[in-house]
């Protein structure tokens, strides 16, 4: 028979683990509008690459580059393509028109991901970085909280 001590640790432990797995993330910059506002916090459930899928929205590090260098710790972007499925055109594209990234075949690498701005004219991703490697994905989004609802004056 559980004693009330034993329920509380436990009940204790599951939230503990559970907390750890999710994670709020301030929303900053204009490059997944109109999905997401500067502002916004999501929640992000921590997954490894393996878990991420096309068209989630993932957290990722900050890419090592001047145009993020204002962000926070983390962008975040749309799954464009992941190990195994064709890169998409927009990326090749992309990628012909900087001249700087090599590509070198027509699938995403293992261990790797390519990701997109929902607001193309106004995002850094991967059409301009290349492929994200999967130690970099900190999580997928779950939910979006937003800041304030739109149109009303703060």
């Amino acid at each position: 028979m559980w004693t009330v001590a034993a329920v509380v640790v436990a009940a204790s432990l599951a939230l503990l683990l559970r907390a750890r797995r999710l994670v709020v993330v301030d929303v900053r910059g204009p490059s997944m509008e109109p999905t997401l506002y500067d502002g916004d916090r999501v929640l992000v459930r921590r997954v490894p690459l393996t878990a991420v899928r096309t068209g989630d929205l993932v957290v990722v590090a900050r890419p090592d580059s001047h145009e993020f260098a204002t962000a926070g710790p983390w962008v975040i972007k749309r799954a464009a393509a992941t190990a195994g499925e064709r890169i998409p055109p927009v990326i090749r594209r992309g990628w012909a028109e900087n001249g700087d990234i090599d590509f070198a075949g027509a699938l995403v690498p293992e261990g790797r991901l390519l990701l997109l701005g929902d607001n193309p004219a106004r995002s850094g991703d991967s059409r301009h970085w290349g492929f994200t490697a999967g130690d970099a994905v900190l999580g997928v989004v779950t939910r979006s909280m937003r800041a304030r609802a739109r149109g009303q004056a703060s």
